[in-house]
């Protein structure tokens, strides 16, 4: 970049940071959001913070849903750089400045990508602003989703060092935007790519996506290959068909990316169904002063049949069942990605693209160059007005301060929770430190769903949540809860199994019970004398590939338990056990080790690349 290039990208910077200084520049506030941030991220984030500060790495998470795989989960950023704002600040304050930060490289990359096309610098500036604030980004925070801001901020690089000719660059783009918390949209944005390289047929543009995709598969082994894993397991693996149609866009919603406000929004009134149904439908518009842009370079450029098939492929799939493509959402491995709305970002990169476009075409004409810096202007004022009502300030402490009586209770005990399905964050035990039978995600062991249903007599799972009640079933005592936590306070019941027991050939619970040490989540420990009778340690977490037994040094074999568990055999004839229990994702070792190799490799790479020749 040259000098006025940065002075250029400052302005824009100073205007996001402007648009948002009524969140960063007083202590103790977060951006207004309708739950995710304090009701997932926030604990899975802790989580994270917590594990590395202790210095381990966090591969399970024995806090919700009778333990989840958490390394394994991307959007707990485990392996992302930007995880390093929790050492350096409170977690929710990290996350603030997760959310601006990316918005600030959204620009930064939009304003690179656009000056490489030879734009001026105002019209680069337009375009920065036009994709950094556009909806599709902005209403993720008002959603309180800032793995999607930070998948959607290297959208710009991907296409930056794809175009550029640069396969090594585009792999690392690809890495740490799975890295980054949200793959879906790495996805969407690839595919975007190789239809565009095949439909105008750009074979060596084709062959460099893929050769990126090969390197990107190598650089983020260790996430992508556990994660792959845990898809399988999780409860989308097999689940009902409205699931994966939910969040179809409407034919009618399509208004909305001319007029974001056509049918109300949730803030201003009007808006009549699902607040998360509006934040997937309406996020495609870029501005009146951008789409003025658009339909400029749809008159005037001769490379607009390029965006305007991205435009045409992100309605086609944006859809879902409401479109032509409504079958192929039923298909393997549609179900992992749900929310057709999100193909939207493909429409929205058309736009910007022809926006693109038609600032080429504008900076062409003697007379018109000059309203390019009017136009840029425009866009910030159009946009940052917009958004304004999105990025209202809120006091996090209401949502993320302890509750005393609650901490002193339960906190740390080697018992479980039932949180009443009327709590509106049943993840916040994961700050506590308090294993709960329900919980939040996106993705959880299917076998967790099966649990809830054996526990509550009824299905007690949607796509996202467990919400079991029936706190005194005995599935529930099995699992090892102790109390129940509701708007009234917490109520306590005797009759819990502890989370290992000895149990006969039949399943019954014999005693005394073994003492159980559990130092990290991956990590327990049982001993004690074997009672007469015992066949096996009973093992209330959830079984999950990567959880080995041993006892003596040697391998002791792992036995599904009911719907969720697992067991571990005792020898015969033996009287004290001394059973060692530790979880690591199979194999992960071995592919965190070609992670490690293909990040040296790209680096020298890197750094041969800037030695003068």
């Amino acid at each position: 970049m040259t000098r006025r290039d940065r002075i250029v990208v400052g302005a824009v910077a100073t205007a996001v940071l402007a648009l948002t200084a009524s969140v960063w520049a007083h202590s103790g506030r977060t951006f207004f959001n309708h739950g995710d941030l304090y009701a997932y991220h926030w604990p899975l984030r802790h989580h994270t913070a917590a594990a590395l500060v202790e210095g381990r790495l966090p591969f399970w998470n024995p806090y919700v849903m009778l333990g989840v795989p958490h390394a394994a989960n991307p959007q707990a950023a485990l392996f992302y750089p930007a995880a390093v704002l929790s050492f350096l600040l409170p977690v929710m304050t990290a996350l603030v400045w997760d959310q601006i930060l990316h918005l600030l490289w959204a620009a930064l990359g939009a304003f690179l990508l656009a000056r490489s096309a030879r734009l001026p610098r105002a019209g680069a500036a337009a375009l920065a602003a036009a994709y950094a604030l556009s909806p599709f980004l902005i209403y993720r925070v008002t959603a309180g989703i800032p793995t999607l801001i930070a998948a959607l901020s290297w959208a710009p690089w991907a296409w930056l060092a794809w175009l550029g000719g640069s396969a090594s660059f585009l792999a690392a783009v690809f890495a740490l935007q799975f890295f980054s918390g949200h793959p879906q949209f790495l996805v969407i944005n690839a595919v975007g790519m190789g239809a565009w390289s095949l439909a105008l047929g750009r074979g060596r543009e084709f062959g460099r996506l893929a050769a990126a995709a090969c390197g990107a598969l190598a650089l983020a082994a260790a996430q992508w290959l556990p994660t792959l894993e845990l898809l399988r397991g999780s409860n989308r693996s097999d689940w009902p068909a409205q699931f994966t149609a939910a969040y179809s866009l409407r034919p009618a919603d399509l208004l909305m990316w001319l007029s974001p406000g056509a049918f109300g929004t949730p803030l201003h009134g009007a808006w009549d169904d699902a607040v998360s149904v509006f934040y997937e439908s309406g996020g495609a518009w870029l501005g009146c002063a951008a789409l003025a842009l658009a339909a400029g370079g749809i008159m005037r450029s001769r490379s607009r049949r390029g965006p305007v098939l991205l435009m045409a492929l992100g309605i086609a799939l944006s859809l879902g069942v409401n479109g032509p493509f409504g079958p192929l959402f039923s298909a393997p491995g549609f179900s992992y990605l749900r929310t057709p709305a999100r193909w939207s970002f493909l429409s929205l990169w058309g736009f910007w693209l022809l926006a693109g476009a038609g600032a080429r075409a504008l900076s062409a004409s003697s007379r018109a160059a000059g309203a390019l810096p009017l136009i840029a202007l425009a866009v910030l004022a159009e946009l940052g007005s917009w958004d304004a009502a999105f990025l209202k300030p809120a006091n996090a402490r209401l949502f993320t301060q302890a509750s005393p009586p609650v901490a002193e209770r339960l906190a740390g005990r080697l018992s479980r929770v039932i949180t009443d399905p009327a709590l509106a964050n049943p993840n916040k035990t994961i700050v506590y430190r308090m294993r709960n039978v329900n919980g939040y995600d996106a993705f959880y062991p299917g076998s967790a769903a099966a649990w809830a249903g054996s526990a509550e007599g009824a299905p007690a799972a949607d796509s996202s949540r467990v919400l079991v009640s029936r706190w005194g079933s005995e599935a529930a005592r099995r699992a090892g809860v102790a109390a129940r936590l509701s708007p009234g306070g917490v109520e306590t019941a005797a009759g819990a199994w502890p989370l290992a027991a000895f149990i006969d050939r039949g399943g019954n619970r014999l005693m005394p019970d073994p003492l159980l040490a559990i130092d990290r989540p991956e990590r327990w420990h049982v001993t004690g004398e074997i009672p007469k009778g015992a066949a096996a340690v009973a093992l209330s977490e959830t079984r999950w590939p990567g959880w080995r037994a041993s006892s003596g040094g040697r391998a002791i074999a792992l036995s599904p338990l009911g719907p969720a568990f697992q067991s571990a055999a005792l020898p015969a004839g033996g009287r004290f056990v001394d059973l060692r229990l530790e979880f690591c994702p199979p194999r992960w070792f071995l592919w965190a080790a070609l992670s490690a190799a293909a990040w040296a490799l790209w680096f020298a790479a890197l750094v041969r690349g800037l030695e003068p020749s």
